[in-house]
């Protein structure tokens, strides 16, 4: 035994003595030759190659010893180390140097082909052993081209970031400082990116087309590509394999059909949409659908859906053209229900209609309140004579009790629409800025949002799949149907599933959970393999940041105004104004009205009550509807549309010319 173990140790020795080499070499580049288990000294090599044999020396220590030698030629090469009664042996492939690469002003050439590219910032080539990779800085691509011959296939990485420089690895340097290698290229983040950087890959594409080298952008090494390389081709191109493929990667990557593309989508989606008008009825089909399933909220979505329904009534498709109409109407119905736009008309209808009937009242009741402060100094002197009196004879004192009251609802109607105004003009604000005006909240931060449990659960559904949050983070949300949903998805509770359908029974990924039916986007989720459950939609952004805003009016009072643009002083300033004038309000219908008040009857009263709609029905309540009616046909007026302003105003004006004649000739 003893024996054995001794013969086994000599032969462990023997094998950890002698030359290391590399695994493979390439003809002009250096070699290192190792040697390992030898006593310190000079030890000649033997090299027999195809171009001759010549000698080398290594020479070693008590850590080993390296040389650098360069093979001429390709081919297979013996080595042959000699040492102090041995001789160790190893041979070595050489491979053939490969194809000199140089960046052209034509393309890139690659030993004797050129691969053609468009004009561009094109990085200086990176070569690896297997391939050539060449990014054009700026766009978010990076070519890889073969180097072991030209019927090898072609392939791409597309990073969700621009390129700004190419590393070894391969590994690739994005825009905003991120590296990444092109092996591990993450398939969750949507791209973020500005559109315009997408146009290189349009160009190289339709260029390639052009040259013949190829009829669409290459795929990466397994066939995926993601879904902006789609948005730079030619939509006409693509088929119905390449618009699933697009539709469930916008999925996957976080992208919502509930929410809404900005303006800025336009730099894709109006190419989209002239591509399916000038195309024939299976593309027009074909691009229409897929919009309609994957971003039925982009940009100008509305006026196309309609357009292309038109058409396939036009082409002997009702069918077709209701089910289009249908779906885009559902579509639209996850919108905001508040837009900025529609709220500055309204507040300029109300503060019109207020404004209107302040100096109507001002004209009826400013006799009577003169002859009330004669005897204390007149309008002006009784303020300084007697404050007190002078607030209890105000000007709204002396109108009816109707009147009062119509007058502070309309003021406080006013400022209620201008919270509003503020409110949604800084939702949208939000909204327009990336992620959110990419359909998509993966990587919002809310960090602007109003503070809240319902910033909290948009915050825990956006860090989704990744990252599972704590449901108790978002414990006293409003009662919003997604808010209940996101806590089931999260905790299990059936409980919460309850509370959903209550907050709102329609709520479609509740329906599909219930087993109470799909909507046309429940298919769309199974197919991409997305849990659609506590997924907000726009309109519930826009309630979540309301609701927000609201909880925090005694934190930021102006946060509203201040969205409006006005500065922190000027917001603070207007809403101790609009205070000081809600107590007036209040104070005024708390006042008696002096007795013996009469309104004035004269020529002046009576033109003033002619140019107010409603002025003869204050009183009875109902002819606020006829002044807000002018109001706001007024204000569609001014604001360009005097057809529609005219129809208002017409509608307000006859039957207050009726009322008017009568209370005159009575």
């Amino acid at each position: 035994m003893r024996r054995l173990w001794i013969l086994g140790w000599l032969f462990a020795a023997a094998l950890a003595q002698g030359l290391v080499l590399p695994e493979g070499a390439v003809a002009g580049r250096p070699v290192e030759l190792a040697a390992q288990g030898l006593e310190p000294g000079a030890y000649p090599i033997e090299i027999a190659g195809p171009g001759g044999t010549e000698v080398v020396t290594l020479v070693t220590t008590e850590n080993g010893g390296r040389l650098a030698w360069t093979p001429e030629a390709p081919g297979r090469y013996l080595l042959t180390l000699f040492a102090p009664g041995a001789k160790y042996r190893a041979e070595l492939e050489v491979a053939p140097p490969p194809p000199p690469v140089t960046l052209e002003a034509d393309g890139l050439r690659i030993g004797s082909r050129t691969w053609p590219l468009p004009p561009g910032d094109w990085l200086a080539p990176l070569e690896t052993p297997d391939a050539v990779y060449l990014a054009q800085r700026g766009a978010p691509l990076v070519l890889a081209f073969p180097r072991g011959g030209e019927r090898e296939p072609l392939y791409a990485f597309y990073p969700y970031l621009p390129v700004e420089e190419l590393r070894e690895g391969p590994a690739v340097s994005l825009q905003g400082g991120g590296v990444w290698p092109l092996a591990g290229l993450p398939a969750d983040r949507p791209y973020a990116g500005a559109w315009s950087t997408l146009e290189p890959l349009h160009v190289l594409a339709q260029f390639w087309r052009d040259q013949g080298v190829a009829s669409r952008l290459p795929a990466g090494p397994g066939g995926y590509r993601p879904y902006w390389s789609f948005l730079a081709e030619d939509p006409a191109l693509l088929d119905e394999r390449d618009l699933a493929a697009w539709g469930r990667d916008l999925l996957r990557r976080g992208h919502r059909p509930e929410l809404v593309w900005g303006e800025g989508a336009r730099a894709w989606s109006d190419r989209w949409q002239a591509a399916a008008r000038r195309g024939d009825e299976a593309t027009a089909r074909r691009l229409a659908e897929a919009l309609l399933r994957y971003a039925p909220l982009h940009p100008g979505a509305a006026a196309f859906f309609g357009e292309m329904a038109d058409r396939f009534a036009a082409a002997g498709d009702p069918a077709a053209a209701l089910r289009l109409r249908t779906l885009a109407r559902q579509a639209e119905a996850q919108l905001p229900v508040l837009r900025a736009n529609g709220l500055e008309r309204a507040l300029a209808a109300l503060a019109l209609a207020y404004l209107a009937l302040v100096l109507v009242l001002g004209v009826r009741y400013l006799p009577a309140q003169r002859r009330s402060l004669a005897d204390w100094g007149g309008l002006w002197g009784s303020w300084v004579r007697n404050p007190l009196r002078r607030f209890r004879y105000l000007l709204f004192a002396h109108a009816g009790w109707g009147e009062r009251l119509l007058a502070a609802l309309l003021f406080f109607a006013a400022a209620a629409v201008l919270w509003l105004w503020g409110g949604v003009r800084g939702f949208e604000a939000e909204t327009a800025r990336p992620p959110f005006d990419r359909a998509t909240l993966v990587g919002a931060s809310f960090e602007n949002w109003p503070a809240g449990p319902e910033r909290a659960a948009l915050q825990a559904y956006a860090a989704l799949p990744g990252e599972a949050a704590d449901p108790r983070a978002f414990e006293g949300a409003a009662p919003l149907a997604f808010v209940e949903a996101l806590r089931y998805r999260l905790s299990g509770d059936p409980q919460a599933l309850l509370a959903a359908y209550r907050a709102e029974a329609v709520y479609p990924p509740l329906r599909a959970a219930l087993g109470l039916g799909d909507d046309a986007w429940s298919e769309v989720y199974r197919a991409a393999g997305v849990e659609r459950m506590g997924t907000p939609r726009a309109r519930d952004l826009c309630r979540a940041y309301l609701i927000g805003s609201l909880r925090q009016l005694t934190v930021r009072p102006t946060r509203s105004l201040e969205a409006l643009g006005w500065s922190s002083g000027a917001a603070w300033a207007l809403l101790v104004a609009l205070a000081a004038w809600a107590l007036l309000h209040l104070w005024v219908l708390l006042l008696p009205r002096p007795r013996g008040t009469v309104r004035a009857a004269g020529t002046v009263a009576r033109a003033f009550e002619l140019i107010v709609p409603g002025s003869t029905s204050f009183g009875k309540g109902w002819g606020v509807v006829l002044l807000l009616a002018a109001a706001y046909g007024a204000v569609r007026w001014i604001l360009g549309d005097p057809t529609g302003g005219g129809l208002w105003l017409a509608a307000a004006y006859l039957p207050h010319l009726v009322l008017w004649y009568g209370e005159v000739h009575r």
